[in-house]
């Protein structure tokens, strides 16, 4: 099977640079040898006695903070890591129910959601009047209750809450949130 190397990229780990290498589509894993850091070599290095990296090319050595495997093994860790940064977290310990909640009278609706951002438990709530026609983002309101937090949000690109309401308020097991419009 050929290997296929679809990362130009290299990492930088306790001062030495590393690259991934990918057996299949799914698999990858750094290469066992670093490479060297000054940025016109690049030359993979060498392990010397002292426990040093060692690159022929510019004849510098860089300091192997443990053993040689221990550095590359915590470098792959660290790499394997940073693969996963722009993934979208789910908590498994939330339960995995989805509620929502719909009402409406002949001036206003509401639409309630319990959902999760970033593996934490946020109720959404979405308000209104009504409006013939499109509904743009200025008509309704979206307020973020996030729940382990305690804390009260509302979307600044949707209108203001206190705009519609008079009052708002969000009680939580160890505080409560306010919101009361300024007399005019």
């Amino acid at each position: 099977m050929k290997n296929v190397n679809r990362d130009e990229s290299l990492y930088k780990a306790f001062g030495v640079l590393w690259q991934p290498h990918y057996e299949r589509s799914d698999y990858s894993w750094l290469v066992e040898q670093p490479l060297c850091p000054n940025e016109s070599c690049h030359t993979p290095l060498d392990s010397s006695s002292d426990n040093n990296w060692h690159c022929i090319k510019c004849n510098k050595y860089y300091p192997c903070n443990r053993d040689f495997t221990v550095d590359r093994n915590n470098a792959q860790k660290m790499w394997e890591g940073y693969k996963t940064l722009d993934w979208t977290v789910y908590s498994l310990e939330l339960s995995p129910t989805k509620i929502l909640s719909n009402d409406e009278d002949e001036n206003y609706w509401v639409q309630a959601r319990l959902t999760e951002k970033s593996g934490k438990r946020v109720a959404v709530i979405y308000f209104g009047e009504k409006i013939r026609g499109e509904q743009n983002k200025t008509d309704y309101t979206q307020l973020f209750i996030d729940l382990e937090d305690e804390q009260l949000r509302f979307d600044k690109n949707n209108k203001n809450p206190m705009n519609i309401l008079t009052k708002l308020t969000a009680e939580f097991k160890n505080s409560i949130i306010a919101q009361i419009k300024k007399e005019e």
